[in-house]
């Protein structure tokens, strides 16, 4: 495998992003957890319509990962588990059918991280600003 120019962690969540976004994947919000734990930097969450839609998905966002930026995902969970999980290092992609993703909440479990969304092509800070 050629080895291609490597991207920081918050690149590769939009590159992530972007190839969700292409793909229908709704509701796809980025965590920003580096400082709350050691696995990542950040956590994608989306929401795929079945275990089809996850497994279309999933296989994508692995092609482009290997072919475009010359890294291997490694995957867990399986499209019937409704639940995929896509360790890219620093950056871990959660893709969720609407049931669970609703039943492990990440969101509300990792609620001290930063929190964006993506819109419009763009990631944006949903991050209430303390005053």
């Amino acid at each position: 495998m050629e080895k291609k120019p490597s991207l920081s962690a918050w690149e590769k969540a939009e590159f992530f992003c972007r190839i969700a976004d292409e793909k229908k994947v709704t509701d796809l919000v980025v965590l920003d957890v580096s400082r709350l734990t050691p696995i990542a930097h950040y956590f994608i969450i989306g929401t795929c319509e079945n275990a089809l839609h996850l497994d279309a998905v999933a296989d994508e966002m692995e092609y482009r990962a290997k072919r475009e930026l010359g890294i291997l995902l490694r995957r867990s969970g399986e499209p019937a588990s409704n639940w995929i999980v896509l360790d890219a290092d620093d950056v871990i992609i959660h893709l969720f059918n609407p049931e669970l993703r609703d039943y492990y909440d990440l969101e509300t479990l990792w609620a001290a991280a930063e929190r964006w969304v993506w819109v419009d092509n763009a990631l944006r800070s949903e991050t209430p600003i303390a005053v």
